[in-house]
């Protein structure tokens, strides 16, 4: 392990995370017009509000993020890929997926978003359509030797890179990674059309990242997540736009998924239709498990690749449970959320 790898998830107060989570809220539950954010790290039991924001390089997210643009970055694997990108037209055919990572021969960082047209290219900003509604991130600190796994979460997901480098070191630790770079995904004569692996951060946290292709035509949380953890979920995502509601999945034989209507985070309501967040919590105490991702449940994002990275931690569980205001029952009703001490 790689305890004091210089690329982490960060902020300028040089602490040094193993892992955040944070919830970027939307302006109508934030003074700061839609730049303020929420977030979770492994030190905490409950949200925090950062004290700076997000369109900042002193946040915990800018100074992150802003990794990426240093001098010396032609030694890195650095790749920012996104299905709307800052450089072209929105890619509907390809992943729903939205991501930065940057490593070094040891270590490294990777972030999973939800935002459109983030990160920009030359230097660390936070676009104004990005402040409109609640966005979800998940930064993970890593040791470069998980980067294969990675590389086959973005193959499958197929991920549109639009800021990438890829030195020699990193082709051999992870020739997939030529794949991703490269815009290849499965081939045709591939049959499988789902990946996970479990992997761990630097502190040894286990997680476990899923992801599909487009073939997989169904839904990631239901048919997926839900039914490998063994445990009902509430989902928050994007519900609005093309295509039809997935809607609540009750089949007899599984495990139900549902979608939150309203949350609570900070004392502040909100409803999904400000929210383009992607993410999901178990409905059962046993199974204390978050996952945050790409993909929305919509019928037309079947068609799509992407993925969620889920991980078991009490705290965090408890953090996002009793965020739930309320969600969508098996009837369409309303189901209030519980309060988990």
């Amino acid at each position: 392990l790689h305890f004091w790898g210089s690329l982490r998830c960060t902020d300028l107060k040089i602490i040094r995370y193993f892992r955040f989570v944070a919830l970027k809220l939307p302006p109508r539950a934030d003074t700061s017009k839609g730049y303020s954010f929420v977030y979770f790290d492994s030190t905490q039991t409950e949200w925090k509000k950062s004290t700076e924001l997000i369109n900042s390089t002193k946040s915990a997210i800018g100074a992150t993020v802003n990794q990426i643009y240093g001098k010396d970055k032609g030694r890195m694997f650095r790749i920012a890929y996104s299905d709307d990108s800052p450089v072209r037209e929105a890619e509907g055919g390809r992943g729903h997926s939205k991501g930065v990572a940057l490593f070094d021969e040891n270590t490294g960082f990777w972030l999973l978003h939800s935002v459109p047209n983030y990160p920009l290219l030359n230097k660390y900003g936070y676009p104004v359509n990005g402040t409109k509604y609640a966005q979800s991130f998940l930064c993970l600190s890593l040791d470069a030797d998980v980067l294969p796994e990675i590389g086959q979460y973005m193959r499958f997901a197929q991920v549109t890179p639009f800021m990438a480098n890829l030195p020699s070191f990193f082709k051999k630790l992870a020739p997939v990674l030529q794949d991703v770079v490269g815009k290849k995904s499965l081939g045709r004569s591939d049959t499988i059309y789902k990946f996970s692996a479990n992997i761990k951060t630097l502190e040894g946290k286990e997680i476990t990242i899923f992801s599909k292709h487009k073939k997989f035509k169904l839904d990631i949380w239901h048919d997926f997540i839900a039914q490998t953890i063994k445990a009902p979920m509430a989902v928050e995502t994007w519900r609005k736009g093309a295509g039809k509601d997935v809607g609540a999945r009750c089949d007899e034989d599984k495990y139900h998924v549902y979608d939150i209507t309203s949350l609570v985070v900070l004392g502040t309501k909100y409803t999904y239709t400000n929210d383009h967040s992607k993410w999901g919590v178990s409905l059962k105490k046993q199974v204390p498990i978050v996952c945050i991702g790409d993909v929305n449940r919509r019928e037309s994002q079947f068609k799509r690749g992407g993925g969620a990275v889920c991980m078991k931690d009490e705290k965090l569980w408890k953090t996002f449970y009793n965020s739930i205001y309320d969600y969508v029952g098996c009837g369409g009703n309303s189901v209030q959320g519980e309060s988990v001490i």
